[in-house]
């Protein structure tokens, strides 16, 4: 299972996608993924209702993680792609940070709404070279792209889990047991106190990869972000020993 929720009649996501290609600046947001992200976060502080994108503090914060990585190839899973906020944010980031070499951005949408929604703004962005939207049951999608060659052994370098909280734990399993995590992977986890994964960061606290047959380990980093509603929220940071 994939996928960030939606509001109840989808209206939220589909203001987004008709706010965005209906903007004035439309031309100017085309192959711009930073001024794509700027009209969605235009779009979130105008509308009545919550759209649930990880907002610019955690995507900096998390821009950031990834920059203190070193050079090379990079493949990037999300869980949970929601309208495509952090995938055109991180994808662009992970794209221009690692400049001369083949990178990859896999997310997956449970919602087949906002993965269309999702995969529109992917294209806009022209992004479609990096990212991948798969629509459908995250660990249905992790399998079979394992099983067709397209995800292979400790090929993953970051994850970030922000989908259903119940399925954070089953689906870093998952990719444990797979063994696609090698040493110095880093796993994201957003919204760990709000509304909270306890199951997860109790996991994660212990420090041993259950599944995986490596051996791994986890070193865990809290960093916590005062959100707008004046509540503090976490990311956990795990990184693979």
């Amino acid at each position: 299972m994939s996928g960030r929720g939606q509001s109840n009649d989808g209206s939220v996501e589909l203001g987004v996608l008709k706010y965005v290609h209906e903007h004035p600046s439309i031309s100017t947001v085309r192959g711009n993924p930073s001024a794509l992200v700027r009209t969605i976060e235009e779009y979130a502080s105008t509308s009545r209702r919550h759209l649930m994108t990880v907002g610019p503090a955690k995507r900096d914060y998390i821009v950031s993680v990834l920059a203190r990585a070193p050079p090379g190839p990079k493949v990037f899973l999300e869980f949970g792609a929601y309208v495509g906020y952090s995938a055109v944010s991180l994808g662009a980031a992970l794209r221009e940070l690692n400049q001369g070499y083949e990178v990859k951005y896999l997310t997956f949408e449970v919602n087949p709404m906002n993965a269309a929604i999702t995969s529109s703004f992917v294209e806009l962005a022209g992004l479609k070279n990096v990212i991948d939207v798969h629509v459908g049951p995250a660990a249905e999608s992790v399998r079979r792209l394992f099983e067709e060659g397209n995800l292979t052994k400790q090929s993953v370098d970051f994850m970030l889990l922000d989908h259903w909280k119940n399925f954070y734990v089953a689906d870093l399993q998952m990719c444990e047991e797979l063994g696609l995590l090698r040493k110095g992977s880093i796993v994201l986890a957003d919204n760990i106190l709000i509304p909270g994964a306890p199951e997860y960061l109790a996991y994660i606290k212990q420090g041993r990869a259950e599944k995986s047959r490596e051996g791994h380990r986890y070193e865990i980093h809290m960093e916590n972000f005062l959100m707008s509603h004046g509540h503090t929220d976490q990311v956990a940071v795990a990184t693979v020993v």
